[in-house]
């Protein structure tokens, strides 16, 4: 995680490893974020598309990147939203051709 205050990576603890700063709240919301996820994967695997696109759309609020944007694609066309599901799949490529989305 990439420290606002002083843009230093930090992978653990709740003050940031340079400037000391507070990270503790982006701590938690990237649990946040994981939970969420894999939430999802499990909704996806039981076959239940509507509650894993609560919890991907959740997710992806708190931070989108690749990964998010591949399970939205999933419950979309687990929906059979097809077209939902090439949208995702768009919006990742073209995310990835501009360097914006994380993981990328």
């Amino acid at each position: 995680m990439r420290c606002p205050v002083c843009k230093a990576e930090n992978t653990q603890g709740a003050a940031c490893r340079r400037c000391k700063a507070d990270l503790s709240l982006l701590f938690a919301l990237e649990k946040q974020r994981r939970r969420s996820l894999a939430a999802a994967r499990q909704c996806l695997i039981q076959g239940d598309g509507r509650a894993a696109l609560e919890h991907i759309e959740d997710a992806d609020w708190l931070r989108g990147d690749d990964e998010s944007q591949r399970l939205l694609a999933a419950a979309h066309l687990l929906l059979r939203d097809f077209a939902a599901a090439w949208q995702c799949y768009r919006n990742q490529h073209e995310a990835k051709r501009a360097g914006s989305l994380p993981g990328s």
